[in-house]
């Protein structure tokens, strides 16, 4: 199964965070920039998309972010209706003061603002083991509120000196001692900060992990977690395999039958048209060459009520359909073994072909007779 570790990375860059070397602390004077802001409608709580945006040095940086309207000093939600109307409001974080001034009109805002580091949070980090934060680093760590309190839970949790990148990524996903513990009880060994951040990005939550370790009997690694939750393996899904396939399902078997579509439906359609007890193997390889119950019944229709699985297999694979049985029939062969069928496609032996032999003189060809004659050409008559 492949390894689900390389998240964090990803979700750093995708969500901007930026850890540039500048060499500035929060003594060398206030960040500016502008910012742009939007409400949001329709949520229990009230929020607003915030992006701010500078440029220094040559380069073009940017943030965004929802926030809710109750993270900010001096920001009213009935700015949302206001035809034209000056703002100022703040982001009081533990790392500094986010000051913004501008205008809103019709739901939507824009302006400048300011930012100034916290003294006390920049000593305070230093005890921590965070020395030297560039003023970058301080304004993104107010604008996903790392808080020294934050740093000194996840020490507790068992997560001590982790990178800056990582207490972002932590923020940004939600990861927070809660969840970490929850995860540390329910897996079989400790996860990695990066498992951490996918288990979020992927929605592997304690609850979803304690239902399905009950229901398997087994503590999953966060790489068949986060296999189960991106391919849909549910609770459910795996209580319906259990009774339709087998009490012993793998997870490699699950998240082979999602991939192919092999549902309980399907397993349930196909077991009342072969018989109970298909193998995960056989059901995936159905999905994989286009074995339907549609198919299944015509063929036992057409051919022999006992076809085994492997034989309906090999007619998808080799072009066995409904219609070549068929026209094969018509042609004068009613019963022909699902062997002679194969070997018929695989040499190019169809109706078309019988006719052309029959014109060439030859009266009553056997099946064999058609194959050699394909094989060898019409000219080949000694051993008819």
């Amino acid at each position: 199964m492949r390894k689900f570790t390389m998240w964090l990375a990803a979700a750093v860059l995708m969500t901007g965070i930026l850890t540039t070397s500048v060499s500035r602390s929060a003594a060398d004077g206030p960040i500016q920039g502008q910012w742009s802001a939007k409400f949001m409608r329709g949520g229990q709580t009230a929020c607003i998309d915030l992006e701010v945006q500078r440029s220094s040095w040559g380069h073009h940086q940017s943030w965004g972010n929802t926030h809710k309207i109750s993270d900010f000093y001096g920001l009213d939600a009935n700015l949302a209706r206001a035809q034209d109307a000056p703002v100022h409001f703040e982001l009081r974080r533990d790392a500094g003061i986010m000051n913004f001034d501008g205008r809103f009109h019709d739901g939507e805002g824009q302006g400048k603002f300011s930012f100034a580091g916290s003294s006390e949070y920049v000593l305070g980090m230093k005890s921590l083991g965070y020395a030297d934060l560039s003023g970058e680093q301080l304004l993104a760590f107010a604008i996903h509120d790392v808080s020294r309190q934050f740093v000194r839970d996840m020490g507790d949790t068992g997560y001590r000196h982790l990178s800056t990148d990582e207490l972002m990524a932590f923020r940004i996903h939600g990861v927070n001692p809660e969840f970490a513990r929850s995860m540390i009880d329910l897996l079989p060994e400790k996860p990695s900060p990066d498992n951490l951040v996918a288990m979020r990005i992927h929605g592997v939550s304690p609850e979803f992990t304690k239902e399905i370790n009950a229901l398997l009997g087994k503590r999953f690694s966060v790489d068949e977690l986060v296999a189960f939750r991106i391919h849909g393996v549910s609770p459910d899904f795996v209580r319906e395999v259990r009774e339709t396939v087998a009490k012993n399902v793998t997870a490699d078997d699950l998240v082979a039958m999602r991939i192919h579509g092999a549902s309980p439906e399907f397993v349930k359609s196909m077991s009342s048209l072969l018989g109970p007890n298909l193998p995960v193997e056989q059901l995936i390889a159905f999905r994989i060459h286009g074995v339907s119950p549609e198919f299944t019944e015509q063929i036992q229709q057409l051919v022999a009520k006992d076809v085994s699985s492997d034989e309906l297999v090999a007619f998808r694979i080799h072009g066995v359909s409904p219609e070549f049985v068929k026209s094969m029939k018509e042609a004068g062969y009613a019963r022909v073994s699902p062997d002679q069928l194969v070997a018929m496609r695989i040499h190019g032996v169809d109706a078309s072909f019988v006719k052309e032999v029959r014109e060439h003189g030859y009266k009553d060809p056997t099946i064999d007779d058609l194959i050699e004659l394909r094989i060898h050409g019409l000219r080949h008559r000694e051993s008819l």
